[in-house]
């Protein structure tokens, strides 16, 4: 479960099952100072099961905070977490800012870049993550970029509530994918469960 706060953070669903959670900063949510926000993603970190640090990154709807993702790409870093990436209109910014990290561990979540940028993004060290975009008529960049991410590096999502309802339609993204990959549905169901595992444990 994404943060979206730094201190917005969810414990428990609806049923009281226990998620692990990341904690960041959205691209949306309305800042104060960036040392404060990262002292307090830092403390949301202690006592819990933390599985990444974000979402954090770049939305064109609103001003870049580089210097408050750089800080946070640089925590994740230290305290060897991945990172989950928000990043909407602005992919040639990212993929530059995140450069000037080497190697990033993480993922581009509900990613709605080009295939071309996959292969920017997957140099750096990242997974991309397909939402349900890939299910919509005409939806062919998301499409060509779900064929072209390597199999090490794929990932699926439903990005609810934003993008849809519920993680319940997860089998419907599952399904485009396998579709523009030329894969069956189970291929694609392990596989994107595998490198889940991998990256987030």
């Amino acid at each position: 479960m994404p943060g979206v706060s730094p201190t917005g953070l969810a414990e428990l669903d609806g049923r009281g099952v226990v998620l692990r959670r990341a904690v960041g900063v959205h691209p949306a949510h309305d800042g104060t100072v960036a040392q404060v926000e990262v002292a307090q993603v830092e403390a949301g970190l202690e006592g819990v099961d933390v599985a990444a640090i974000g979402e954090l990154g770049w939305d064109r709807a609103h001003p870049p905070r580089d210097a408050l993702v750089d800080a946070l790409v640089e925590l994740a870093k230290a305290r060897g977490l991945p990172v989950i990436l928000h990043v909407v209109g602005l992919h040639g910014h990212a993929v530059e800012r995140l450069r000037r990290h080497g190697q990033v561990q993480g993922v581009v979540h509900a990613y709605s870049g080009s295939a071309e940028l996959v292969k920017a993004y997957v140099a750096l060290g990242l997974h991309v993550s397909i939402g349900p975009s890939v299910r919509r008529d005409g939806a062919r960049k998301v499409i060509a970029a779900a064929a072209a991410v390597p199999d090490g590096r794929l990932l699926v999502e439903t990005d609810a509530p934003d993008q849809c309802a519920e993680p319940a339609e997860l089998p419907s993204v599952v399904d485009a994918v396998a579709r523009a990959r030329g894969a069956t549905v189970e291929a694609i169901r392990q596989l994107t469960y595998d490198n889940a595992l991998a990256l987030f444990g």
